[in-house]
């Protein structure tokens, strides 16, 4: 889990607010990151492709970086 990356519920998604090189590098790293999200509890953030996603419980939702 890393505090340095800051993470907000948005709408049907989430989005990255503050350690968009951190995440880059955790990822770079090893494909996965777990981010603690304010009120929502502990998430899983794992590179698809060319875009990142989020996984909780069981489902995969969009992680917004704009």
């Amino acid at each position: 889990m890393n505090p340095d990356i800051v993470i907000v519920r948005e709408g049907d998604g989430y989005r990255l607010l503050h350690g968009h090189l951190r995440l880059a590098t955790e990822l770079g790293r090893t494909g996965e990151v777990d981010v603690d999200v304010r009120g929502e509890g502990r998430i899983r953030i794992v590179r698809v492709q060319d875009e990142l996603q989020v996984c909780r419980d069981g489902r995969r939702l969009p992680l917004y970086r704009q």
